[in-house]
């Protein structure tokens, strides 16, 4: 270790332990698991925009609250996906794929996500903003399955629900510290909550996290990617009259990254073993917890400051028999970086501007009534703005230039929707949902390839001398020839283009629900749509637009309470059938386009449970099954390997039919099984012990089925030990996080402009021991 690298170490040590010893710190609920009577306490959601106890709402989901979240040390939507089965989250170097059942859009700013993510009732359908959300979270709900009725926007595959802590009327408060000894990362969160005045609350919530690199750059000796973290949120909350209700949250993050995404170069065995020079060059090929990245002499830096702004507005008025609800969120973020797609010394290429800028505004107003008779409703309407510049400039080593894009997508929505539910009886109650929403979409992307020098377009120049051509034509090629022919060839062709799109879509869906006293059984059929729009990735003008994609999903559910209580299990079959399901796809060569791709069938079974049996231990435990299928995927990119050849090939050569094959990120099974131990050791402490098993069967990392991509199956085991205060005041713990240390692989792709067998991976983080202390004060 490198004296930079023990000074920084010596230093965050120092920070925690001046943490740890100025404050203790715990979780809000952080032993509020099992009442003293051993059954179970109540879950509460907002799963239909309402508070509901989690067994009467026919949906297939699963529920973390804040006492697990800091628990477990969850502080990003990667993490939180482990827990959860049929849902994964990874990043990729332009955002991140989140996928449910399966399904999910991937990385490109010209779409949102299939899986919407809302935060207080406002939608945040940007991958980038999952960096805000994870602040003083009371709980997050993943609802699985189209969520078109009440959440509407981009839900085709299901939806993250997020409730942050509101403001109370009593003194109440938390500091939370870890420092992680691995990965040298330092985490404070801290919040307080008090009167304000007579009728007025007020909170303050802030966490810093410093630190949190797992892969080791050979070349810049930094450990990637680490963040300088800050969110701090405002939370006020009025009541000027007795039925109104006012809540105000304001919040700002910004994140400072040293790297830009957790990536590594992989080749396959045959060319590991051919002993060809380049391997060499690039230092580090083999699938591990190091990687080699960046030319510095080159001037290239791995780096990105982003920022992002929230404002949220809730309004509830009590009618009586109605209320009337009000949600204003505002939201914007700037992404400012630079980094090296290729991923290895190697100067093949260089993002030296990655530049994107977002704004969004909503507005939400909904009538719910009391749901005190048979016939109840929440119905409302909802309008949506959003405007998004995104600049690109990369250095293409090989051919000389400089690519430069410019994209920007302005968007309006508005929609009208309403959900009705009928008791028939005592037992039997039905459900109708609707939505109507209507999208129109502006958008403009200007792509030229440019002289790096002079910042001329190539196909401008007398002559242009290049690496790619050098052996051929030293002396180069005239730049009209050298666009047409060479570039051209690489799938990159200067344009200005733009269009506008408007459509609109009718999203229906029915519940049928059977209730008894310790069991509900409940059947449904729901819709869903996501709008087409404009592809930001494609060098290729013939790539430009893509269109709507849809869903309809059948599902059969459960939710059964059993034992006197002290168990429930809550069991989902589902079929989802897509048609036109919005993909992104890498061109070979050096970026990606947005592919319709057909037909698709998502089938499986989900399961979510818990079990307190036996005093002060409790399982838990959320487990699906998913078979995905193309029913029909023809022109698919087919993939590259030095070793192995598609046996799916179309007619021509340069295409593939992934019909009947499965897709990436879509394992067979997946999710946790938690086990959990309490006893008193004497009338002021707590021993407390926890073990997580977070499984995933074997699957693929990148669309095109590549076997050398395929991620084996694993099992990662996470364990805690705590010593808690009886009171539940303070608690202090060690938590081990992947403690057999798998390395995995979440994204893969091939590395640009380098023949078959080479490829690019995002590595998950391997062991870490961290010690946490918590505190709780009111």
């Amino acid at each position: 270790m490198s004296y930079n690298k023990k000074k920084r170490q010596y230093s965050k040590i120092s920070l925690a332990l001046f943490t740890v010893l100025s404050s203790s710190v715990s979780a809000q609920d952080s032993v509020a698991t099992i009442k003293t009577d051993n059954t179970l306490e109540v879950i509460e959601v907002t799963a239909q925009k309402r508070l509901q106890n989690a067994k009467d709402v026919p949906i297939s989901m699963s529920a973390l609250g804040q006492k697990k979240l800091i628990e477990a040390n969850i502080t990003n939507a990667q993490e939180l996906s482990s827990f959860i089965s049929n849902f994964s989250v990874s990043q990729t170097g332009q955002g991140y794929n989140v996928i449910m059942r399966g399904l999910g859009s991937g990385p490109n700013q010209g779409f949102e996500q299939t899986v919407g993510t809302f935060v207080d009732g406002v939608y945040r359908g940007r991958g980038h903003l999952m960096r805000s959300a994870f602040l003083d979270v009371e709980r997050i709900e993943v609802l699985r399955g189209p969520q078109s009725a009440l959440f509407g926007k981009n839900t085709t595959a299901g939806a993250l629900n997020l409730t942050n802590v509101k403001p109370t009327e009593d003194l109440q408060g938390y500091i939370n510290t870890s420092y992680d000894f691995d990965f040298e990362t330092t985490t404070i969160e801290t919040a307080v909550s008090n009167s304000l005045g007579e009728s007025l609350q007020g909170r303050v919530a802030l966490k810093y996290i410093d630190g949190g690199g797992y892969l080791d750059n050979m070349i810049t000796d930094n450990m990637e990617v680490n963040h300088e973290t800050f969110l701090g949120r405002v939370s006020l909350a009025w009541q000027p009259v007795d039925n109104l209700n006012i809540n105000l949250s304001l919040q700002h993050d910004q994140d400072d990254l040293l790297g830009y995404a957790p990536t590594q170069v992989f080749v396959e065995p045959a060319v590991a073993n051919s002993g060809a020079p380049v391997l060499n060059a690039i230092r580090d090929y083999t699938f591990d917890n190091r990687t080699a990245k960046t030319n510095p002499a080159a001037g290239e830096k791995e780096q990105a400051e982003f920022n992002a702004s929230h404002a949220t507005l809730n309004i509830e008025y009590d009618m009586g028999d109605t209320l009337l609800s009000s949600t204003t969120g505002f939201q914007s973020y700037t992404l400012d970086g630079s980094n090296d797609p290729d991923n290895s010394p190697l100067m093949l290429l260089y993002r030296l501007k990655n530049y994107e800028k977002f704004e969004q505004l909503s507005q939400e107003i909904r009538l719910t009534s009391s749901f005190s008779g048979n016939f109840n409703y929440i119905a409302g309407i909802y309008y949506q703005t959003t405007d998004l510049n995104f600049l690109e400039e990369t250095r293409v080593y090989p051919l000389n230039i400089i690519g430069y894009r410019d994209f920007r997508v302005d968007s309006d929505t508005m929609a009208i929707f309403g959900q009705f539910d009928y008791k028939i009886s005592e037992r039997w109650e039905a459900t109708l949902g609707l939505r109507y929403s209507n999208e129109t979409k502006d958008g403009y992307r200007k792509v030229v390839a440019m002289d790096p020098a002079t910042r001329t377009p190539i196909v401008d120049l007398p002559l242009v001398k290049a690496p790619a051509i050098a052996g051929n034509f030293p002396n180069g090629l005239p730049g009209s020839i050298f666009s047409a022919v060479v570039l051209g060839g690489q799938n990159i062709f200067d344009h200005e283009i733009s269009n506008d799109r408007d459509e609109g879509h009718f999203t229906p869906s029915i519940n049928i629900k059977y209730k008894m006293k310790e069991a509900m059984f409940y059947a449904s059929v729901a819709t869903g749509a996501k709008a087409g729009g404009f592809d930001s990735r494609a060098n290729n003008p013939d790539d430009f637009e893509f269109e709507d994609e849809s869903v309809i999903a059948y599902e059969l559910g459960t939710k059964l309470t059993l034992l006197d209580g002290t168990a429930d299990i809550n069991i989902a079959v589902f079929n989802m059938v897509f048609d036109d399901l919005q993909t992104s796809v890498y061109d070979g060569s050096t970026g990606f386009f947005v592919l319709n791709g057909g037909q698709a069938t998502s089938r499986g079974i989900e399961l979510d449970g818990r079990w307190a049996f036996a005093d002060d231990w409790m399982l838990t435990s959320s487990l699906g099954y998913l078979d995905f299928t193309w029913d029909k995927f023809t022109g698919a990119k087919c993939f590259k390997s030095a070793a192995k050849t598609s046996n799916n090939i179309e007619a021509g050569g340069a295409s593939c039919d992934l019909s009947g094959e499965t897709n990436a990120y879509a394992p067979k099974i997946s999710g946790s099984i938690g086990l959990e131990y309490n006893v008193e050791l004497n009338d002021s402490l707590e021993l407390k012990i926890a073990v997580d098993s977070l499984h995933k069967s074997d699957y693929y990392t990148n669309p095109d089925l590549n076997p050398f991509t395929r991620q084996e199956d694993f099992t990662k085991f996470n364990a805690r030990i705590s010593l808690v205060d009886i009171n539940g005041k303070w608690q202090v713990a060690l938590l081990g996080k992947n403690l057999t240390n798998e390395i995995t692989k979440s994204n893969s792709v091939d590395m640009a402009l380098m023949p078959a067998g080479f490829y690019n991976v995002w590595t998950e983080q391997g062991r870490s021991i961290s010690l946490q202390l918590n505190y709780n004060f009111e």
